[in-house]
């Protein structure tokens, strides 16, 4: 059926119209678009536009890095370490598995050590102290070994205290006398600490760095 040329003409003059409003939007939107891309750029310029991470470890890729945690941790349980917390740490988590209180009254003579070398396989860190034996195996994503909890259990005197420190507060895979205990927790009593010690020194600035870590990787 053909249109009638009165009817042709008229759509055609709207068809026109159509063209030139959204010719004329579409040159808005790319004028606009150019003004964005400059705002962009002057904010890259000044350093308001940023990416990626914020925290040390994970600037260089280490966030996920086993042994590197357990320096960390292990720092950060030395009553002496320069993050300027003291004990408070160390007595944070010892509240939270429920040490007696003969454990967690010479905390200020602590010693830690990591990767303390037994016959097969090492300890991840050791607290040491009058009436105290901490013992940390900490896994961030590898899994714990065939009969590893138990192993060390077998070679460590009754009285130590056991952790298996891991992402979700996993098991042990076999009996042990290892306690479960999740990085959110740890990042917990960090962040209390952090609140009880005010002063704004350098090593209590990395301790606060890490604590953001903890948050961004282990929630």
């Amino acid at each position: 059926m053909e249109l009638p040329e009165a009817t042709f003409r008229s759509m055609l003059t709207e068809w026109s119209n159509v063209r030139h409003r959204v010719h004329a939007n579409v040159s808005r939107w790319e004028a606009r678009l150019g003004e964005i891309a400059g705002d962009e750029a002057r904010l890259r310029d000044a350093g308001r536009w940023t990416s990626g991470r914020s925290d040390f470890l994970g600037v260089i890729g280490k966030h996920r890095d086993e042994l590197v945690h357990s320096r960390m941790i292990g720092w950060l349980l030395n009553p002496a370490g320069r993050h300027g917390l003291g004990s408070r740490v160390l007595l944070g988590l010892l509240d939270k598995l429920e040490a007696s209180p003969e454990a967690t009254s010479h905390l200020a003579h602590a010693r830690v050590r990591c990767e303390v070398v037994l016959d097969q396989g090492r300890l991840d860190i050791v607290v040491n102290a009058p009436q105290l034996t901490l013992v940390i195996e900490n896994k961030v994503d590898a899994e714990e070994g065939d009969q590893q909890c138990p192993y060390y259990s077998e070679r460590l005197p009754s009285s130590t205290i056991c952790v298996l420190l891991s992402p979700t507060g996993r098991e042990s895979r076999n009996p042990s006398s290892f306690q479960p205990f999740r990085y959110a927790a740890f990042a917990e009593i960090l962040r209390e600490a952090l609140q009880q010690a005010s002063a704004d020194t350098p090593g209590r600035r990395i301790a606060a760095d890490y604590l953001h870590t903890l948050e961004l990787e282990f929630r």
